[in-house]
């Protein structure tokens, strides 16, 4: 360890000062932290591969082998091929890691080179000076170290000293004096202008964002179920007694409209309750979003009523944090998929009425997407829920080919959307039941209501009386149904948190005869910001109703929670044409012009998948396997064509190296007699008979051949047997043997 580390001084010197005078002149660029100790790093592996056993050389070899089987397989993306060319004078490093090594090594022995090379160092600092050289700290500080290097070897040398006079162990105990020097050096200003600590705040800046990524990164769960009781999205659909904050940033949004004062973000919907908890069992693939938008368009076009701005195109981006899951969050009317819209460079599954990866994502995903704005609190759009109807097929098949160009794609088609129609009326539009007490009491609140969406508001009122609390206790367990879950909530309890209300709202929809959905995601207040950050605390439940013209509409019951978006309606054919005309136009005026995205980022990290990382590492442990069976196979080999006197001694070290690894080491004053006596203790008189032929053989070398090969038949037996022994105490110690030896 010693002359590893001696030779380190030299060798990491030598390539500190040829990284600082030779990265200019090749390209290599300017020399910052990074750039140095990636230097270091790759000049270290020729005075580990130096100073490394065999068993150590192996492993580097074997760590060579599946590094370039790794750069092989990565050289198939285009992307590394360019980042490879890009930076393919980095290869320098390489070169001057060799140089380095080279000359530092015959810095470290060769006395008189190592005066010479550091002599031309100091003097090159003259022409330098003189010439106003542009050289950079770095070069400076490795010469005055380099320098001092010398001098201390010079002053050891002539120090008559008694103990241990090894010159390199004295050079390397002094080493951290004279790094000192050169540290002060390094620091120093050498500029009238103030210094701006550029190496510290690069440093500073580096280990920040490290520090946050891995925090980040520790803390994301793997699945999106958080913990019972606490606030944020999950895939579940338990209510549980209380809820407790969660202030962790799971999401950023960029691109909230300012009509939008509540951006709700849908990630999860569920079908069916069962007095405890909600479950999802909608296992239909249609594309339930792309139909929700698509009819609402159709729908529109169809509405005979004056002109009225009821949607826009808008566009958002969404990037996940601290979030690992499978679904993508959206708002209410998305164009997510198979359109002419450029919103998505990702594979999507419909599955039921939610949206997934297909596969879970986590941090640094991003998307964007493009999503009908939808005017829902103007009071001209409540007049569209109650007369819209379901589109005629020659407007759905328009708005098919000239808004999406899907006109050709049979899973879009005018029948299926009909069909996903009325499977939403029969799968989600199932009755429930209400109590006696509990159908008096809404018949009571619905008096005067002409249309649902009446009702709905009258519902929505209701409930934003109720009390708001984060600890309402648990629903009592004999609670099974529906129906007893809504008498519980509205006519005893009356208080709970979004969960409560979200449900009995979706509850009292479908016992009116609508379609309802319970939804969980994402409620932003946003208030005057078009971008900002999400936290778990934001996660919200809230219910969906289907219309036959709308489609899917968000009603907010929580109290506290609610207002959607808004702006003034306007009706001005002769500047904005109705929505349904698509007649194709250079300069299109219509609002419903689909806006261009930004462009999609593309990940600036080669996804790396298991197959790329297992392949190189089982060819570098096969690459280490061989190479150690021929280096075992050799050494047998050599071992057999011994004399045996030779051998003889071969096998007593491995004996003895074994006996170390028992926890029986031989003491450094202690005779082979004494060993002997000592090993006696624990091992029988057949094991230790080695002893007395190493006697022989040390102090009676005249001893005959015969008297050897009894010897090594006998050693051969005694290292097997304790190797045995070795195997069942410790496998890691019986497998570190074999390596180095």
């Amino acid at each position: 360890m010693v002359t590893f580390f001696y030779e380190c001084l030299y060798v990491f010197t030598i390539a500190s000062g040829i990284l600082a005078i030779a990265s200019g002149p090749v390209g290599v660029g300017k020399v910052g932290i990074l750039l140095f100790l990636g230097q270091i790093a790759v000049t270290s592996l020729f005075v580990i591969f130096k100073n490394g056993k065999t068993t150590g050389r192996f492993i580097s070899i074997g760590i060579l082998s599946a590094f370039t089987i790794f750069i092989i397989i990565l050289s198939r993306y285009d992307e590394f091929l360019g980042m490879a060319v890009e930076n393919v004078r980095l290869l320098w490093l390489l070169a001057f890691a060799l140089a380095a090594f080279l000359l530092g090594e015959l810095a470290a022995y060769v006395r008189v080179f190592g005066i010479i090379i550091s002599l031309l160092s100091f003097a090159s600092l003259i022409p330098i000076t003189i010439l106003k050289y542009n050289v950079s700290k770095l070069y400076v500080a490795a010469v005055f170290l380099l320098m001092l290097l010398t001098l201390v070897s010079e002053f050891q040398r002539r120090w008559k000293k008694s103990g241990d006079k090894d010159i390199k162990k004295h050079m390397v105990f002094t080493s951290p004096f004279i790094l000192l020097i050169i540290i002060v050096v390094l620091i120093m200003p050498y500029s009238p202008k103030p210094y701006n600590w550029t190496v510290v705040k690069n440093i500073y800046q580096i280990v920040t964002e490290t520090v946050r990524d891995i925090r980040i990164k520790a803390s994301i769960r793997k699945d999106e179920d958080y913990a019972e009781g606490q606030i944020g999205f999950s895939d579940r659909g338990d209510i549980t007694g209380e809820i407790k904050s969660n202030e962790e940033t799971v999401l950023s949004v960029a691109g909230i409209p300012n009509e939008t004062d509540n951006l709700k973000l849908r990630g999860k919907n569920f079908s069916q309750f069962s007095g405890q908890e909600w479950i999802d069992d909608d296992a239909s693939a249609s594309p339930d979003s792309m139909f929700d938008t698509i009819g609402i368009i159709a729908s529109l076009e169809d509405y005979d009523d004056s002109v009225r701005n009821y949607v826009r195109w808008e566009k958002m981006r969404i990037e996940f944090i601290q979030m690992n899951t499978s679904y993508i969050f959206v708002p209410e009317k998305v164009a997510i998929r198979k359109s002419n819209l450029p919103v998505y460079s990702f594979d999507v599954i419909n599955s039921g009425s939610d949206l997934l990866w297909p596969k879970s994502k986590s941090y640094r995903t991003a998307y964007n997407i493009v999503y009908l704005l939808v005017n829902t609190e103007n009071e001209d759009f409540a007049k569209f829920l109650v007369n819209g109807e379901t589109p005629s097929e020659e407007t759905y098949n328009r708005v098919l080919k000239l808004q999406f160009g899907l006109e050709n794609d049979t899973e879009y088609t005018y029948k299926k959307f009909i069909d996903h129609q009325q499977y939403i009326h029969d799968f989600y539009g199932k009755e429930v039941v209400l109590s006696d007490e509990l159908k008096a009491y809404t018949e009571k609140l619905y008096e005067g209501c002409e249309n649902d969406v009446e009702k709905l508001q009258r519902i929505e009122a209701l409930l934003k009386t109720f009390e708001y609390t984060e600890m309402p206790g648990k629903i009592p367990e004999d609670i099974d149904n529906e129906s007893e879950f809504l008498d519980y909530f509205i006519l005893q309890s009356r208080k709970g948190y979004c969960s409560y209300f979200a449900t009995a709202f979706t509850l009292l929809a479908r016992a009116e005869g609508m379609p309802a959905r319970y939804v969980q995601g994402y409620n932003v207040n946003n208030g005057d910001k078009s971008s900002l950050y999400v936290s778990s605390n934001m996660a919200h439940a809230w219910c969906e109703v289907y219309f036959d013209g709308a489609g899917w509409v968000s009603f907010d019951p929580t109290p506290g929670f609610g207002g959607g978006t808004y702006w003034v309606s306007e009706a001005k054919p002769s500047e904005l044409p109705p929505i349904g005309t698509y007649e194709r136009k250079e300069t299109p005026t219509d609002l419903m012009t689909i806006p261009e995205l930004p462009e999609e980022e593309e990940d600036k990290g080669i996804v790396i998948e298991w197959y790329m990382v297992a392949i190189p590492v089982a060819a570098g442990l096969a690459v280490i396997a061989l190479f150690f069976l021929i280096f075992k196979i050799s050494v047998a080999i050599r071992l057999n064509k011994m004399d045996y006197d030779r051998k003889f001694v071969v096998l007593c070290k491995q004996i003895l190296i074994v006996l170390k690894l028992l926890g029986k080491p031989m003491g450094e004053a202690e005779t082979i007699y004494e060993y002997k006596v000592r090993l006696s203790k624990d091992y029988e008189e057949d094991l230790l008979t080695f002893t007395d032929d190493l006697e022989n053989y040390l102090y009676n070398p005249a001893g005959c051949e015969k008297g050897y090969k009894e010897a090594c038949e006998k050693a051969f037996k005694i290292r097997d047997t304790l190797l045995e022994d070795l195997k069942k105490r410790s496998i890691i110690r019986f497998i570190r043997y074999h390596l180095v030896n």
